[in-house]
């Protein structure tokens, strides 16, 4: 049997030693190689995720820059469109309902202002009733007053139009007999047809399956098992916030008038959801709304192109109110901004603009969590809208002083 000398032994362990550094050397070269590669690609995907953050926030940033109380413009509109971007509403205001309609609220608003709006517009046209919605807007008073001034028009309509019998009927011939997806659904009818002149094109949405009567299946053997039926309405694009564009014209004179007068004479609960990213809007019937203190869509600066009497002098207004309870004016000079109040009221107007255009998804009236998490920060750093302010009463009986 062939042995080993001493010498060769120590040949063989040194090979053998060598041999396990050189791989425990190019172990730790992968390990460290590998380790390496890890951490660039831990940097790598880093660097995306960063990227991506970024990328997202200036989409959110580009779309609450282009909202439409900022002064974007909407884009969505099944009418055609005019070079400027708004929409071309001739082929809905040809129609003679919309003409009555028109001429039969323009005359109650007239009313509601002393009975004369000193607009020539005729009185066949939407442009004529805006100015005396304007009117109705920011006559002296609080947002209730103005509120219950618009309610009044409202109740007006169907007398106006020699049909004041139907609310009554309604209320005691049809709501406690008919189903509550058929009361909606009759809600939709009406306003998808006899109101486009005032918010533009609607459709029907919240859709409901209702049973297809079984005689009506006996009747028609291809009759559908069940019918989907509509329970709400959206405006794509709300001809009257987009031409207002007033905050307070919308919840004032139309949002919070149009949900009381429908509980009141109709038995109605309604919601009405505005979007203002957007300018489209939601009606749900049968839906209870929020208290208005309570609702997102009070939660909202002036809009950038707003052109209330009151706007311009905004930030004025609110300084004359610290001044007359002393919070934060010393000597009067605002502790905060170290301005008088004749500096405040000379840049007062330009300064209100630059506010709110820096400036629901909650509840409608945004189209994500982001752009109203936006107008939030706007209103919580410059005060709401002053028209649907809880403090406007005071802000207009100061203006008077």
């Amino acid at each position: 049997m062939p042995t080993t000398t001493p010498r060769a032994r120590v040949s063989i362990d040194a090979v053998v030693a060598k041999t396990r550094a050189r791989a425990s050397t190019s172990s730790a070269s992968a390990a460290s190689s590998r380790g390496v590669a890890r951490r660039r690609a831990r940097a790598r995907a880093s660097t995306t995720d960063e990227n991506d953050e970024n990328d997202d926030r200036r989409a959110v940033d580009d779309r609450a820059a282009r909202a439409a109380w900022r002064g974007g413009v909407p884009t969505q509109s099944s009418l055609p469109l005019n070079p400027d971007g708004s929409v071309n509403y001739a082929s809905i205001d040809a129609n003679p309902i919309s003409k009555v309609l028109t001429r039969t609220i323009r005359g109650l608003l007239v009313d509601e202002v002393g009975g004369d709006d000193g607009d020539p517009t005729p009185w066949t046209e939407f442009s004529g009733i805006m100015t005396a919605v304007r009117e109705v807007n920011d006559m002296k008073g609080n947002a209730r007053d103005v509120q219950v001034r618009a309610k009044r028009v409202f109740a007006g309509i169907l007398p106006a139009l020699k049909i004041g019998w139907i609310p009554p009927a309604w209320k005691r011939l049809v709501a406690p007999h008919a189903p509550e997806w058929m009361a909606n659904y009759a809600f939709v009818l009406v306003f998808t047809n006899l109101f486009p002149w005032l918010m533009g094109p609607m459709e029907g949405v919240d859709h409901v399956e209702v049973p297809t009567p079984e005689w009506l299946r006996k009747t028609f053997a291809n009759a559908p098992k069940c019918i989907r039926v509509p329970q709400a309405v959206k405006a794509e694009r709300c001809r009257f916030l987009e031409t207002s564009q007033c905050a307070s014209v919308c919840v004032n004179t139309c949002k919070a008038p149009s949900q009381e007068w429908l509980k009141e004479d109709f038995g109605m609960d309604l919601h009405i959801q505005p979007n203002y990213d957007d300018f489209s809007c939601q009606w749900k019937f049968n839906t209870t709304p929020p208290p208005l203190y309570e609702d997102a869509a009070v939660m909202v600066p002036c809009f950038t192109a707003c052109d209330s009497e009151y706007k311009g002098e905004k930030d004025a207004f609110r300084q004359r109110v610290r001044v007359q309870t002393g919070v934060g004016i010393v000597d009067g000079v605002d502790t905060y901004t170290g301005e008088t109040l004749e500096q405040i009221a000379a840049r007062a107007s330009e300064e209100a603009k630059r506010d709110a255009s820096r400036g629901a998804y909650a509840d409608g009236t945004a189209t994500d969590a982001a752009a109203f998490a936006a107008r939030a920060d706007d209103v919580t750093s410059g005060g709401k809208c002053w028209s649907v302010d809880e403090r406007r009463e005071v802000m207009g009986d100061v203006r008077e002083s």
